[in-house]
């Protein structure tokens, strides 16, 4: 078995938040060249996702007078 020296840990990149997202950032996608030079440097890659239960205290549609996107 291959001894692991590097891993790279990538956070909450997903389509989500990329331009046409439903939670879209401003220029998300801007790190995915940056991201893809990175991948074959490391031994390991670990990546993340945001995510929620439906009905999720966090969404604004769970509290009265707040207004869902």
């Amino acid at each position: 078995m291959k001894k692991i020296n590097k891993t790279l840990i990538i956070i909450d990149v997903q389509n989500d938040f990329m331009p046409g997202g439903s939670l879209a950032v401003l220029d998300g996608d801007a790190i995915i060249p940056s991201i893809n030079q990175l991948l074959p440097k490391f031994d390991l890659i670990v990546a993340t996702q945001d995510w929620h239960p439906q009905n999720h205290k966090s969404f604004a549609s769970n509290y009265p007078g707040k207004a869902s996107r």
